[in-house]
């Protein structure tokens, strides 16, 4: 169950029926699977990880980084994950995991699709440091147990075909933007319970609401970060080859963050960039950086009528 709140994503993870439910307690213990997972389009910083050390009976915290990218010949999207460490660990069911950054583990069900010792490409995976991979085993994990629906994403058709893990190297975030942590008092509550359900939703609010004050200060520090990357760039040139350099720039910038940037036509002819500062969210707030007439100031509504979203350009409340 995917919770949009804000800046972040609270996923619970259990899956229903009486006949599966022993089973799924069963493996779930096997694999340590984490109490409640943590992600950010921002990233998770020093000020971030240490409200989550500092929550009530947390027991462990296994930081790592995740990206949506598509397998080049394919339409659908996979989710790429680092290796999870000591929770939600993955069972190996052919082959091994990763060892090398250029290395991954694709989930079970696209055994028949692919094979071991096969290179795949990977494309439009935003904070991978390679795009080429060698397939050396096939996992399965109890991070998604319904083999039927892996979620949605914003690559290829906006469907997930599955999910593959390799290593932390293999990612060039600066920052990890997934935390999965357990905690000390709930190895004996069943997952299906109310009692446990109540106890992780109390939980959730309250984490929630400790890291999104860091929000503002975030949005922040990459608007200031980026106009300064953005100070030597000529914001008036109306010419293609200075627009394409400053949007260049601006892509970069915002991939280093791990943060989406997709380029669209806007009704001038002159290209837009748009960044997702919360790819999670519907409402999320967006930053306009591209060529109208002038450069926009990161996180203003100043805009065209018809072209962007005025209300969405303004910065986290």
């Amino acid at each position: 169950m995917l919770i949009l709140l804000g800046t972040f994503s609270f996923v619970g993870l259990k899956i229903t029926g009486p006949d599966m439910r022993q089973t799924g307690l069963n493996y779930f213990n096997q694999t340590h699977l984490a109490d409640m997972t943590v992600t950010s389009a921002y990233g998770l910083n020093q000020a971030d990880q240490k409200t989550i050390a500092d929550q009530a009976r947390v027991k462990t915290v296994n930081y790592g980084y995740f990206t949506d990218a598509k397998i080049k010949g394919i339409t659908n999207g996979i989710r790429v994950f680092s290796n999870s460490g000591s929770l939600s660990q993955y069972k190996v069911v052919a082959g091994r995991l990763a060892k090398t950054d250029t290395e991954i583990a694709l989930n079970n069900t696209l055994k028949g699709t692919y094979h071991l010792g096969e290179t795949i490409t990977l494309q439009d995976g935003t904070g991978l440091a390679k795009t080429k991979f060698r397939v050396v085993g096939f996992v399965e994990s109890a991070e998604f147990i319904n083999h039927n629906d892996f979620g949605q994403t914003s690559v290829g058709t906006g469907q997930l075909s599955g999910f593959g893990v390799t290593t932390k190297r293999a990612f060039s975030l600066t920052e990890y933007n997934l935390a999965r942590i357990s905690y000390r008092d709930t190895a004996k509550l069943n997952a299906y319970s109310n009692a446990y359900t109540k106890l992780m939703n109390k939980r959730q609010a309250t984490l929630l609401k400790d890291l999104n004050q860091h929000r503002a200060a975030k949005y922040q520090a990459a608007k200031a970060s980026l106009s300064t990357a953005l100070i030597n760039q000529d914001t008036n040139a109306l010419d293609a080859a200075s627009v394409d350099a400053t949007l260049t720039l601006v892509e970069d910038f915002l991939t280093s963050h791990g943060l989406t940037a997709v380029r669209e036509q806007s009704t001038t002819a002159n290209p837009v960039l748009v960044a997702d500062l919360n790819e999670t969210a519907p409402s999320a707030p967006l930053i306009l950086l591209g060529h109208l007439d002038t450069i926009f100031s990161v996180g203003t509504a100043k805009q065209r009528p018809g072209v962007i979203d005025g209300e969405r350009l303004t910065g986290p409340v």
